[in-house]
């Protein structure tokens, strides 16, 4: 009686072993050629000008070169960015203790915010920069109404290859704004 093992392979209907790691490295070397051909260089996100727009009758922009407060304003940043994220700088209210002209503080010493639009205050509760959206026109903008007259530091925030990327890239860029 001849007994047949289980793992018998016959060479002419099945790949050999040599015949398999010929083909194993060639599929290695073609994956690592088109890993490394996908891999971009990614510049650093510029700001180019941020400008305060108005629409006129004819529904035109206008650029506005001495802003008012108390006007709604389109201001328009021209980047190379992905995502923008603009915080002007204009509002900073806090809580009051009950009672009192000081300032609540929380657990951890920070102010107790009612609402912020300054990046110092980025992460804290009710603090949050301006939503913005990509025109064709004027680059990234956003509609916002300094409510007083003085100097601001507007914080823009450019971001390439968005959040979640290994190319992530950002790149903070202040601006001072004086609002008459």
């Amino acid at each position: 009686m001849i007994l047949k093992s289980k793992f018998h392979i016959k060479t002419n209907n099945y790949i050999n072993m040599k015949q398999f790691k010929n083909i194993l490295l060639v599929l290695i070397l073609l994956s690592g050629t088109l890993v490394s051909c996908l891999k971009e260089e990614v510049d650093s996100p510029k700001v180019e000008s941020v400008k305060f727009y108005t629409i006129d009758e004819d529904n035109k922009y206008q650029e506005v070169t001495d802003p008012q407060n108390g006007v709604q304003y389109t201001v328009a940043v021209k980047s190379n960015a992905d995502i923008i994220v603009i915080w002007p700088g204009g509002e900073y209210e806090t809580t009051k203790k009950f009672g009192t002209a000081t300032d609540s503080i929380d657990i951890n010493g920070n102010t107790v915010l009612t609402k912020s639009n300054c990046y110092k205050d980025y992460g804290m509760l009710h603090a949050q920069g301006l939503k913005t959206s990509l025109n064709q026109e004027l680059g990234w903008v956003a509609l916002y109404t300094y409510p007083e007259a003085g100097t601001f530091t507007a914080t823009i925030i450019s971001t390439i290859h968005g959040y979640d990327s290994v190319d992530y890239n950002q790149k903070i860029f202040n601006y001072e704004e004086v609002i008459k």
